[in-house]
Order: structure tokens, then C-alpha cells, then sequence
């Protein structure tokens, strides 16, 4: 009965002799490393004085994978554990032990083998950051994983895939990259369909086009199960054969050796030319290998986590006679005490090739959950500066002083706000809070308008934000090593004789914290929350909305530690305001002083507070598309318009936004994919006319002054165009122009769709 194949089988040891040519110049410390099939290490063992002595049999040994190659040092080793991939880069030697039925009991190691041994280090550091603010993440885990070798990939490649694989690659060289010109914000569902549409428009692009009668004839012969050299012998011989091959490279900046080459008859000329020209191909990987059937796999060769300042560093090793490594980087974060992955781009775009030792590498991610852990700095002197509402609108761009009434309140865009609109202020800390003793500020708001514009008899009540607003800062658990991130109370809080006031939040970390972060900027960065979609009365989100729309006056107020109230010109306190446009991205963001409009003072001329007046319209957006009239029609049972001689077509649909702050898309397509630009049109819904999408436009969608639907007629011949009898779609978006500071409130979007078919009458 034969042994079993396993660690349990020890009935003794097994020495196996190594020699090693004396002659190489490689000095360094020799291993033997035994595998499993499954690629498990089952033992690493020394080489000394040419022998390497096993605990476990030689039918085990024999039975299994061994290795000889350079020792990694226990260092080495501590960050990255022997592998099937490591053997692979160090170029270990894998002898067959097992010889016609005999296991041998001494190996010889190549002496060019062991020219490639030595080991070099390589250092490998980074900084893992917010993709938004470029603050530090810290306490992140960070995996370094080195990447399949291009040229050991497409030596494993079946034949067939080399040949498929070379024309694709031709194909991607030849073609432009796609643009797809940008639509308005979709909402999450809408993205979805908008990432699918795209990858579906990428995998169309990709689809393999042969570019010769070579690789035609390669194809059909391997795909016929006949071998590589049968492949090329039976290809055309003549010149012309190649020609068109090499003529699809030839305006490329491809060396002509390569183009030569991988136009070759030859299967294993194109193979050897695939692999020694990585570095050629390297550009295109990201474009190609996405919806490639062959995947790049990486093997994971260290773990390392993100100090206080998000930097992470190791040492890995490689062949000193080989490649670079080929570094690919991975991040988790703990998120309610479990590791999630929060950074895993694809492979082929995100991969460093040929990494150079010591290079930063910066990782930038945009998972909102995980927080920054940066420090503030602290503004000079006594400032309160207001930046942004949310991180996409700064002061600069919500007009006010000089502008038309109906426009003050909106942004420079003309776009109200709408849901929680989160003013972020910048306080002084050093002077205002702790020498100054002004701890605490307060937001309030009162109605100026209706949502039409026009004024109210006099100006609603001031009514206090209440709604919590806190700060997170991280505290280290050392074993197992996590971060937690602990919330602390801003507000409101009641202070003297002074309700709802909310803490600037201090310069020292609560007793055993490391620093500040920002878990959610949502959050960390508000001073405050206006929860605008719970302004005005009624009993649905509906009749609040439209009730609730108009201009809204915001009052920012500070205080004493006592809670009195503070004259920010008898304290000294400048009120700033940002003069940049934003985000504010990676550029300088300056601030000017608050001119007079921003400012509610005293009947001495003193600033007592800081305002701002924005405009708010929570309203939905109505869309639907009416069915077709006409004349010389008429509407069969089965749903097709019949249509006579000099019959006409209405085309109508409703868009609307009950203060106009929407826009809208009508779109006709005839039959699956054609459109009709003389029948669609878009524009704003406060507009009464707007023209078709054709060139020069050639009718007008108008509606009445009050109400009622958009409309155009048609001459039948001018829809159906070369066509007798055709089936249309139509589909209607309404976009609202909302705002809540980061991005259009699609929620308040509508949308509609019918169709009809025109037939001629019997």
C-alpha cells in the first residue's frame, strides 16, 4: 500500500546533499523549503556543510515541492512568510527528486542559478490621506502585495490566449480612449445604471478586431486543436500576409523590433516578444486587462499599519539579478470594530511597476466613513471665518450684496439650498478661546420671503439651531491594535442665562485621546445643522416643502464662557469670509473681512453678529408626458395612430418646479436607438419656449403663462422621415437645481416615459 502524502508520515528523517558550485559569487545563507501541494510550507530547513537534514521521510519529502534557494533573514521573514510566489521572485532551484522510481539523495544546484541569488532590500513607504481634504488617515492597515511579472503571466498562457491576447493588445494601441460628455448629477440609482452603461460602452471597445490574415489563420488552426509549429507553417507565406499586421503598428512610437516580432508568423517568436517588451506594454494593462478572461493575481508579502501622521514603511526583499518589484497597495479600516475594506482599486490601473525603493507612494481614499486624523492649525489673532456651506459652496459664491433680489440667497449658479445645509466656520482658538474666553457661538435663522420672492408683511421670529453637533477624536487600543474614534458633545447647551450655545471645540485632545479627527465631515466639520426640509407646515414632505420655500436670514452669534453675549468690535474679533471658489481642492483659500452686508451691528456701528441670507426650496419636480393628438389620426384598439395623407402630430409633456428652480430633458427616440432631435428639446422649467435639440432648431416647444404643458406639432413625414411606419419613445427628466452644499438633491427629481406608433391608415 502506498505511504500517504502527508505531514503525519515521520518514520524518519531524510538527509538530502546540495552542492553548490564554490566558484559562484554568491556568499549567502542556503535553505531548503518544502511545500505542499496546496502551497503550505511544511518546512524550511538550513543548508549547512552542503547537507540539509529533514524531520520528515524522504517519501514525503519526495512527494512534495522542495526548494533551494537564499535564506531570508529572521527579519525578512518576519514581515513576509516563505511562499510558492516568493520561490518564484528569489529564483529558487526546484529539483525533481524522484527519477525512475528512486529518490535521490543529492542535488546540484546550476551554477548560473546561483549568480541570481543575492538579495537586495528595498524600502517601501507611503501615506495613506482623504481623497478631499488631504489630511492624514491614521490607524489604517495597509496590505503590500507584489504583482504577477507580465512576462511570467504570457509564458503561462495557453497558445491560443497569446494570439488573442496580442491582437487585443494591438487594438487597444490603435484606439482613442472614449469620453462620455457629462450629464447632470444622477442620483445613487442612477449612477449605478450610468457605471454599468460605461463599463458596457469600455467591454464594446475592446472586443478583439483581428488584424490580419496571420492571425485569422493562427486562430482557426489552434482553436482546430492543431499545435503552435502547425499553426505557423500552414499561416500565408507571402508578404502580404504580415503586411497588414505590421502596417497597424507602424504609426505607433513601438520600437520596430517589436512591431517586426509580434507581426511574426511564429507563435513562439510572438510569445518571447510579449514578455521581453513588458515595459512597452505596461501603458495599455489598465485599458485591456479589466475585460481580459486571464486575471493578474498579487501576493501578499506585508501588512503594515498608518502612524498618527497616515505614513506607513517596510523593508521587503527581492532578487538583486531580477525585476523590480511590482507593488500593488490595498487599505482596511476598522468601522464599528470590524476591519472593511475601504480602498481596493483594480489591479492593471493601480499597480507600480518597476516600484523604485523609497518612492512615497500616497493613497487617497474616498470612503466617507473612514475619518481624517490631522491636526487643525490654529488661526493667528481673534478671526471667525466663515468658509463654505457644506465643502461645494464658499461665501463667494452665494450671491448677496449688489446682487438682484431674486437672485440674493442662491448661488452663483442660481441654485437654491434645500435639505441640511451645514454652515463650516474656522474659530481662533489660542487667542479667541483661551485668552479671550469666548467658548461658545450660536446659530439662529428667520423667514424673509415666500418661495416666490415676495416679502413677508414683516420678518419671522428668530429661531435657535438645537440640532447636536459633535467632535470625534481617536484613542489607541494597543492589543489587539485598534482605533476608536469617541464622540464628545459640542451642543446645545445651555450656559448662564444663554440656551442652546455649541463649544468651540478646544485645542487639547479629552483625557486619553492621541488627537482629533473627522470620522464623517458631515459631522466634524459642521458648526451647525439647519435642517431645512422640516421648515413649514403641513402633513406631507410635499406641502412642507412648498410651504416652507423662501429666503432665510442666518444669524451667527458668539459667547463668554459665562454666556454672555460678545461685541465682536469691542472684543477685537475679525469677521472673515472665503473669496475662493470651492471645493477648495489643493489651492490657497484666502478670506477678505465680512463687508457690511454680512454683518448685523449695534446702534453704535459695532458688529454683533455675523449673517448671511440664503434661499431655500425644498420642492419636488414634476414630470409627465402626455399622449399624442393630432389631426388626420386616429387611435386604434391595439394602441398604433393611424395616420392619412397631411396628418400632423402634438407631442406634449409637463415640466415643472413649482418657483422654476429645475431643469428639464424631453427625448424622442425612434425605434430602439435612433434619435430624434427635431422633436426633443431641454431647458429651464421657468422658461415658456424652448427650441429642439436639432441644428439649426426647427420647432419650438412653448407653453401658456399659466400652467399647462409644453407643446409642439409635427408634420407625420417630418417624424417618420425615411421611414412608412415607426414606434417612438419618450422620456422626461426633471432635474431639481437644489443644492445642500455637497452635491444636487436628485431625491427631488422627477421622471416620465410613454410611447406611440404611427402606422398608416388602411
Amino acid at each position: 500500500m502506498a505511504e500517504k502524502n502527508d505531514v503525519t508520515n515521520k518514520k524518519s528523517s531524510f538527509t538530502l546533499s546540495v552542492i553548490l558550485d564554490p566558484h559562484s559569487e554568491f556568499k549567502g545563507e542556503v535553505a531548503a523549503f518544502l511545500f505542499d501541494t496546496a502551497g503550505d510550507l511544511l518546512e524550511q530547513v538550513p543548508v549547512r556543510d552542503s547537507k540539509a537534514v529533514f524531520s520528515l521521510s524522504a517519501q514525503v519529502v519526495a512527494g512534495n515541492r522542495l526548494f533551494i534557494g537564499p535564506s531570508p533573514s529572521s527579519a525578512e521573514q518576519e514581515a513576509e512568510k516563505p511562499s510558492l510566489r516568493m520561490m518564484e521572485r528569489l529564483n529558487a532551484y526546484e529539483p525533481a527528486l524522484r527519477r525512475q522510481g528512486e529518490i535521490q539523495k543529492t542535488v546540484r544546484v546550476p551554477s548560473g542559478l546561483l549568480n541570481l541569488w543575492p538579495i537586495c532590500l528595498c524600502w517601501v513607504r507611503g501615506r495613506v490621506v482623504k481623497d478631499e481634504s488631504g489630511l492624514a488617515v491614521c490607524g489604517a492597515k495597509v496590505h503590500i502585495c507584489e504583482v504577477d511579472k507580465l512576462w511570467r503571466w504570457i509564458i503561462r498562457l495557453p497558445d491560443l490566449e497569446v494570439i488573442r491576447f496580442r491582437d487585443d493588445l494591438i487594438n487597444i494601441i490603435r484606439q482613442p480612449i472614449l469620453r462620455i460628455p457629462p450629464i447632470p448629477d444622477p442620483g445613487p440609482e442612477r449612477a449605478a445604471f450610468s457605471a454599468i452603461k460605461g463599463g458596457l460602452l469600455s467591454l464594446k471597445s475592446l472586443k478583439p478586431q483581428l488584424s490580419s490574415p496571420v492571425a485569422l489563420q493562427q486562430r482557426s488552426n489552434l482553436e482546430a486543436g492543431q499545435s503552435a509549429s502547425s499553426a505557423t507553417t500552414s499561416a500565408p507565406s507571402t508578404a502580404s500576409s504580415t503586411s497588414g499586421l505590421s502596417d497597424a503598428l507602424s504609426s505607433t512610437a513601438l520600437p520596430a523590433a517589436f512591431i517586426h516580432a509580434v507581426s511574426s508568423n511564429s507563435l513562439l517568436e510572438i510569445r518571447e516578444a510579449l514578455a521581453a517588451n513588458a515595459t512597452l506594454i505596461y501603458p495599455y494593462l489598465c485599458r485591456l486587462l479589466p475585460f481580459w478572461p486571464w486575471r493578474y493575481t498579487c501576493d501578499e508579502i506585508a501588512v503594515v499599519n498608518t502612524d498618527p501622521n497616515g505614513h506607513f514603511s517596510t523593508v521587503i526583499f527581492y532578487s538583486c539579478k531580477g525585476d523590480k518589484p511590482d507593488l500593488y497597495f490595498w487599505v482596511e479600516y476598522p468601522i464599528g470594530g470590524v476591519m472593511e475594506t475601504v480602498y481596493k482599486p483594480s489591479i492593471p490601473c493601480n499597480t507600480y511597476w518597476d516600484y523604485s525603493c523609497g518612492k512615497e507612494v500616497v493613497i487617497r481614499i474616498k470612503d466617507a466613513r473612514v475619518p481624517a486624523c490631522s491636526k487643525e492649525p490654529d488661526l493667528p489673532g481673534s478671526i471667525v471665518e466663515i468658509l463654505s456651506i457644506g465643502w461645494g459652496v464658499s461665501m463667494s459664491e452665494i450671491q448677496g450684496a449688489g446682487a438682484p433680489a431674486a437672485a440674493e440667497g442662491l448661488t452663483t449658479s442660481g441654485e437654491p439650498f434645500g435639505g441640511k445645509i451645514e454652515p463650516r466656520v474656522w474659530f481662533s482658538r489660542t487667542t479667541l478661546r483661551d485668552l479671550k474666553k469666548i467658548h461658545y457661538y450660536r446659530w439662529s435663522y428667520r423667514r424673509l420671503t415666500r418661495g416666490d420672492g415676495t416679502l413677508l408683511p414683516f420678518p419671522g421670529p428668530w429661531t435657535h439651531l438645537t440640532r447636536s453637533v459633535v467632535r470625534h477624536y481617536a484613542v489607541i487600543i494597543p492589543v489587539p491594535f485598534t482605533v476608536i474614534q469617541v464622540p464628545v458633545s459640542m451642543g446645545p447647551k445651555a450656559i448662564g442665562g444663554e440656551a442652546n450655545l455649541f463649544e468651540i471645540r478646544p485645542e487639547a485632545v479629552p483625557a486619553g485621546g492621541i488627537e482629533w479627527t473627522v470620522v464623517d465631515e458631515r459631522e466634524d466639520l459642521a458648526s451647525g445643522h439647519f435642517l431645512t426640509d422640516l421648515l413649514g407646515s403641513g402633513a406631507t414632505p410635499i406641502d412642507k416643502a412648498l410651504d416652507g420655500a423662501g429666503k432665510y436670514e442666518l444669524k451667527l452669534e458668539l459667547f463668554k464662557d459665562t454666556g454672555a453675549l460678545v461685541d465682536w468690535t469691542a472684543e477685537g474679533v475679525d469677521c472673515q469670509v472665503t473669496d475662493v471658489p470651492a471645493p477648495f481642492g489643493t489651492g490657497a483659500v484666502t478670506a477678505v473681512s465680512a463687508p457690511d452686508y454680512n454683518r448685523i451691528k449695534s446702534a453704535a456701528g459695532h458688529t454683533m453678529a455675523f449673517r448671511m441670507v440664503l434661499h431655500v426650496d425644498n420642492n419636488y419636480c414634476n414630470a409627465s408626458v402626455a399622449p399624442v393628438t393630432g389631426t388626420g389620426v386616429a387611435f386604434t384598439p391595439c394602441g398604433f395612430i393611424e395616420y392619412t395623407a397631411g396628418a400632423t402630430a402634438t407631442l406634449s409633456f409637463n415640466a415643472c418646479h413649482p418657483n422654476g428652480f429645475a431643469d428639464f430633458n424631453f427625448s424622442v427616440v425612434r425605434g430602439v436607438s435612433t434619435n430624434v432631435p427635431l422633436a426633443s428639446a431641454s431647458g429651464s422649467t421657468s422658461s415658456f419656449a424652448v427650441n429642439s435639440l436639432d441644428s439649426p432648431p426647427s420647432h419650438l416647444y412653448s407653453k401658456p403663462a399659466v400652467g399647462s404643458n409644453y407643446r409642439a406639432t409635427f408634420s407625420v413625414p417630418e417624424l417618420l422621415q425615411t421611414c412608412t411606419r415607426a414606434a417612438y419613445s419618450e422620456a422626461l427628466h426633471v432635474w431639481t437645481r437644489s443644492t445642500d452644499g455637497y452635491g444636487r438633491l436628485w431625491y427631488l427629481d422627477a421622471f416620465d416615459q410613454d410611447a406611440f406608433a404611427l402606422t398608416p391608415a388602411p
